[in-house]
């Protein structure tokens, strides 16, 4: 089994998408002798994705990512692109030529053909390619099993399922992980929102299952109430088999991230349960708290109102055309 690292990503939802290239620097440095596999590094929405809409970066994809490049030899690199945010020429070549190892390209769940032509691209160039079904609740195993098909065809070489919304309990977790190990016979990762406060144990449970890649975030820094917690995942681990992953190590990561943003730090909310329970981004927290007190609604009320609509990653914009409904009803 391995760590995945997506604290240099996910963590920058929580930072405002606000991370510094001496902060990448700092935390890869101590990352690369932690026995991670590999540490994700961008904007909170993946390459090209800094923009007004979804949050301008402080530094470009290509600070950080040359920043982690230079503290990293034993972890490896590791990128999350969205198709539509990233393009081929402008943002997949260049990470290329910067030295990431792992393209993870991520779509919802039921879109997996948008990915064909990037993960044909990196598989040409001999990267390592994950497919990520993004908000995977949103579709039942059988759907599951047919998006990650097509990213197998395309060349990924694992799934990654992705509970965007914190929505998943260790059951769905468990039966979705053995379905795709047993249909496609190849690597299957986990990723974790803890809205539900199920996060560890929703990782341990894809362990369990058959999972060989687990994705934490130390601090369990992430969008919305945050990831798995990697040095909990990490600890927990140890306990049942022997992993790669020096628990001294990525105690003084998690450390490292407490000490530099105590104020940022996720925690499992009203807010984050109502999220968890309405099947919505964990990421629009902010943005449903402000919209809610600026209209007078209860942030309840949105959140089940962007469910019924059924609002996937990267549609910030129709937050407030909803609450707008919502008034003039």
């Amino acid at each position: 089994m391995h760590f995945y690292d997506v604290t240099l990503r996910d963590g920058n939802h929580a930072l405002r998408h606000q991370l510094s290239e001496t902060f990448v620097r700092s935390y890869c440095s101590l990352a690369d002798d932690a026995g991670v596999w590999a540490v994700e590094v961008g904007h909170g929405n993946g390459l090209g994705a800094s923009s007004f809409l979804v949050g301008k970066s402080s530094q470009s994809d290509e600070v950080l990512l040359q920043a982690a490049r230079e503290s990293l030899s034993n972890t490896k690199l590791a990128v999350h692109a969205i198709p539509g945010f990233a393009t081929v020429k402008r943002d997949l070549a260049p990470a290329v030529s910067l030295g990431v190892e792992v393209f993870r390209i991520a779509t919802h769940v039921t879109e997996a053909t948008l990915a064909q032509k990037h993960v044909e691209y990196l598989t040409e160039q001999e990267a390592t390619v994950h497919g990520v079904l993004m908000m995977s609740h949103m579709t039942d195993v059988r759907g599951l099993i047919k998006s990650a098909t097509q990213f197998k065809k395309y060349g990924a070489t694992a799934i990654i399922i992705m509970d965007s919304a914190g929505n998943f309990l260790p059951r769905d977790v468990a039966e979705r992980t053995r379905a795709l190990r047993e249909e496609l016979g190849i690597d299957v990762g986990f990723h974790a929102h803890n809205n539900f406060g199920m996060a560890v144990a929703n990782a341990m449970e894809a362990a369990s299952a058959g999972a060989s890649l687990i994705d934490g975030a130390s601090m369990g820094l992430g969008a919305g109430s945050g990831n798995a917690q990697l040095e909990c995942v990490v600890a927990a681990s140890n306990r049942h088999v022997h992993s790669h992953a020096s628990l001294d190590q990525v105690l003084a990561m998690s450390q490292l991230v407490e000490g530099a943003y105590p104020e940022q730090l996720p925690r499992t909310s009203a807010s984050s349960v109502e999220s968890g329970e309405a099947g919505v981004f964990s990421g629009y927290a902010p943005q449903v708290a402000s919209i809610a007190n600026e209209f007078g609604l209860s942030s309840q009320e949105l959140w089940r109102e962007l469910g019924r609509r059924k609002l996937v990653a990267g549609q910030e914009s129709m937050i407030r055309e909803i609450a707008l409904d919502l008034m003039n009803l």
